[in-house]
């Protein structure tokens, strides 16, 4: 038992770590003027990360904007950047 409790410990702080280096990306992203402010996304903003290879933040943006879960946001982006790719080869 203790050992499951110890795991179950380990992932719980794994995720706050994963958590707190997200928003610290995130962050610096903005400080950077790359990532707009809290509540201020645009379907601009999601093109723009994804063409600059931020395509994690272009799906939080994604959610930010439509208030969808991850799996739709990460569907519309991929859709999205598929659609891009598209363009700028036949550009």
């Amino acid at each position: 038992m203790k050992e499951i409790l110890y795991g179950v410990a380990i992932v719980i702080a794994l995720l706050f770590l994963v958590d707190k280096i997200s928003r610290a990306r995130v962050e610096r992203l903005r400080q950077q003027g790359i990532y707009p402010p809290a509540g201020q996304e645009t379907e601009a903003d999601v093109e723009r990360l994804l063409t600059m290879g931020h395509k994690i933040e272009a799906i939080k943006a994604y959610r930010a904007i439509h208030g969808v879960g991850l799996k739709d946001a990460k569907e519309a982006v991929e859709r999205l950047a598929k659609r891009l790719d598209t363009e700028r080869k036949g550009a």
